[in-house]
């Protein structure tokens, strides 16, 4: 497995979410303007709620697209033991006696993947730990959370 096969991994999960995301949008959207949400009276706010609900995943649908867009134009380059850490980076870390890894990607923090039979967690730049990698180099420790760099690709 290479990262070119982390990053595959993680656009397909975005694309699966997108599809969920958009048939959640249309059931919410038919909910909003359906028979089963007529109002029966003046304090039934069924329609109104399923409005909110659908505008606000609209608005998550339109990221999640936006987080797709960014990975489909991203390339990774290729990093060395001996570079500085940087965007697109697979970093392999020491933390608390085990092994993980976090893949530096200019969007969708938060996904995992596999990587070597471990789990690679994406962060993105507003993570707090993305800032704190950033130009790190290998046997380079933090101390928040307490970790060596063991590995970079």
């Amino acid at each position: 497995m290479t990262k070119n096969d982390v990053i595959a991994d993680l656009r397909a999960q975005l694309e699966s979410k997108i599809a969920v995301m958009k048939s959640a949008l249309a059931d919410s959207s038919e909910g909003a303007s359906g028979d089963e949400t007529k109002s029966e009276g003046k304090y039934d706010t069924r329609a109104i709620e399923a409005a909110y609900l659908a505008e606000a995943q609209a608005k998550q649908l339109a990221l999640a697209e936006q987080s797709l867009s960014l990975f489909l134009n991203f390339e990774a380059p290729t990093y060395t033991i001996d570079d500085q850490i940087g965007p697109g980076s697979l970093v392999e870390v020491e933390q608390e006696r085990e092994i993980c890894f976090y893949f530096l990607a200019p969007t969708a923090g938060g996904l995992i993947t596999t990587y070597l039979g471990c789990d690679v967690t994406v962060i993105s730049p507003d993570s707090r730990l993305y800032q704190e990698l950033i130009d790190k180099k290998l046997g380079e420790s933090l101390e928040h959370p307490p970790l060596t760099v063991t590995g970079l690709e």
